[in-house]
């Protein structure tokens, strides 16, 4: 089996990227099988079965919000008190790095050369 034809199985099954997507598996591992056992074989109803039932947990708790209200709703669920005391966390944490990291100011020259053709009266 080549890998054009394993491309031409993934095409027609998208749900295998899903699969890859949500860690369940990989790439390398799904060329295997098909190496091994072809696109007709049964083993690929494992992966067909795993499809439905990601399809179904998606639908009922979506990560990413698709309008205004859902926005809303995940931000109102969130402790703004624990968000706050994260980000003030973090500023300190920037800060204590600030302090170890030296800090690239240019010195300014402060030997002037003298002329050298001056003559210096005693």
């Amino acid at each position: 089996m080549s890998k054009v034809e394993f491309k031409e199985f993934v095409s027609k099954n998208p749900h295998l990227i899903d699969v890859v997507s949500s860690g369940k598996t990989s790439w390398q591992k799904l060329y295997e099988i098909f190496d091994l056992y072809g696109e007709s074989s049964t083993v690929w109803d494992n992966y067909k079965e795993n499809k439905t039932s990601t399809t179904t947990s998606t639908n009922t708790s979506s990560t990413t919000p698709t309008s205004f209200k859902d926005l809303f709703n995940m931000v109102k669920g969130m402790d703004l008190e624990s968000v706050r005391k994260g980000l003030n966390s973090l500023d300190k944490a920037i800060d204590a790095f600030k302090d170890l990291v030296p800090s690239k100011s240019v010195a300014k020259d402060l030997y002037e050369a003298r002329p050298t053709y001056k003559y210096f009266e005693d």
